[in-house]
């Protein structure tokens, strides 16, 4: 049966042409309309900006690992629905693709039946995970906004600041480390603004493909004729701009020159000036890129009014315990596991890191323990990777180490193991960010890890 077409977004990411071409037909002869992507950069980016209940996902992308889109995918929206698309030789990466919460996957060459079943499968069970969600908020914004702890007194004050800003309209800029809550931070502001009702629209304006950047952000470049602008969609709501810093300096141009006018590209003679409320995020203070030649003056004093600062999560960790053990229940539920609560040794172990990479690696070492092993508690046993050692550094006290002491007794493969599980963490989970940093192949980084996954079984 033909399935009615859906008002909620499909996204297809295919990096073969013909194929991608193929795809879209057939789903479009099947009443849907999907937003297309060829490389992981240009998914992350749509994905970002429409944020679709279903993805149709190949695994295998020419800039980065599907598996590692997917985990972001994830971490970003938990209620979408993600299907794989995989080789007929690949059908074990599918089948990991399921246990890290891929909805299904289809193995090539992909009959149109099949196909179609899939999404609509998959559109009937986002439409029911989301039909409980509060008037005006996304489950997405719901898991995150239940994220956004503050029984710590650091956090209690950062919310006081959020009620305070919130009543403006004048632009924010929130600073934190990765993974510390920023977009949490912003959609709150939002919601408790008097745009809640208006659209709430992300940007991340460290994209490296500029022309796709400046697509999305202003609807110049190649689908400029196609699809609005993320100025023009936030019309009346918020725009959230990530590391706004790092646009170009032709683009930092063009967005102070839309704030000053209130002009876009899509604005003619006569209109009223584009009504936005800025938030803006980085991970730390924009006049350090203003004093190294990276930020233009101007456009720091358009962005940088309202300013407010997250605490890192070793900084708060009277929330750790509530947070751990939301994640732990919402991961869970996506692997398909029983855990139920988190053992109190395991909390005092959990409470003993430094996290350096906060809620990103929280989240990321709680989901590793889920997938490996089954509940309803989870004891340390299951963290086989943490230390023991209590962290004893003072809230926001710098953590000095000897490092001949913190490596001693260590194998060279585990000295290597945790240098690469803490660029990750510092890089948000991306792997291609973490290679870069540490000057290696991604591919390195993919295939050790694979290593360490057999190992652990």
């Amino acid at each position: 049966m033909k399935p009615a077409k859906a008002k909620l977004g499909l996204m297809l990411v295919e990096d073969t042409p013909s194929l991608q071409m193929l795809y879209r037909t057939v789903l479009k002869k099947a009443g849907y309309d999907p937003i297309c992507a060829s490389t992981g950069a240009e998914a992350q980016a749509l994905f970002a900006a429409e944020r679709p209940p279903v993805v149709l996902l190949d695994l295998v992308l020419p800039d980065c690992d599907g598996l590692t889109l997917l985990t972001e995918m994830l971490a970003e929206a938990p209620e979408t629905r993600v299907i794989v698309i995989t080789a007929n030789g690949s059908v074990a990466k599918a089948v990991q693709a399921t246990r890290k919460g891929a909805f299904d996957f289809l193995v090539k060459p992909l009959g149109d039946l099949r196909m179609i079943g899939a999404v609509a499968n998959a559109m009937t069970e986002y439409q029911s995970i989301t039909q409980g969600a509060g008037k005006g908020m996304s489950h997405a914004i719901r898991s995150r906004q239940d994220a956004f702890v503050a029984q710590s007194e650091p956090m209690r004050q950062v919310t006081t600041v959020i009620d305070a800003v919130a009543r403006s309209n004048a632009p924010v800029f929130i600073i934190g480390a990765s993974g510390s809550g920023k977009a949490a931070c912003a959609e709150m502001i939002h919601l408790r603004s008097s745009r809640a009702a208006k659209p709430l629209i992300q940007v991340d304006c460290g994209l490296p493909d500029t022309q796709a950047l400046e697509a999305m952000l202003f609807g110049t470049g190649p689908q400029g004729d196609t699809s609005q602008s993320a100025i023009q969609r936030a019309k009346g709501g918020t725009l959230f701009l990530r590391n706004p810093q790092k646009l170009t300096p032709l683009l930092q141009a063009r967005l102070l020159s839309v704030l000053n006018t209130g002009k876009s590209a899509e604005s003619q003679p006569g209109d009223a000036p584009v009504d936005i409320r800025i938030i803006s995020a980085a991970r730390r203070d924009p006049l350090e890129a203003i004093r190294a030649g990276e930020m233009e003056e101007a456009l720091y004093y358009r962005l940088f009014v309202l300013p407010l600062t997250l605490p890192p999560l070793h900084a708060r960790p009277e929330d750790l315990p509530v947070i751990a053990a939301q994640f732990l229940l919402e991961i869970a539920q996506q692997e398909g596991k029983q855990f139920k609560r988190i053992t109190p040794e395991a909390l005092a172990l959990l409470q003993a890191q430094p996290w350096e990479g906060n809620l990103h690696e929280l989240r990321n070492v709680l989901r590793q323990a889920v997938v490996l092993h089954d509940g309803p508690d989870l004891t340390p046993a299951m963290l086989p990777h943490m230390s023991r050692e209590p962290n004893h550094a003072s809230p926001g006290a710098p953590v000095i180490l000897d490092l001949d002491t913190a490596l001693a007794g260590l194998t060279m493969a585990e000295i290597e193991a945790r240098a690469i599980r803490a660029a990750i963490a510092r890089n948000g989970g991306s792997i291609p960010r973490a290679a870069q940093e540490l000057d290696i192949a991604p591919s390195t980084i993919y295939r050790k890890r694979d290593d360490w996954e057999k190992n652990a079984h």
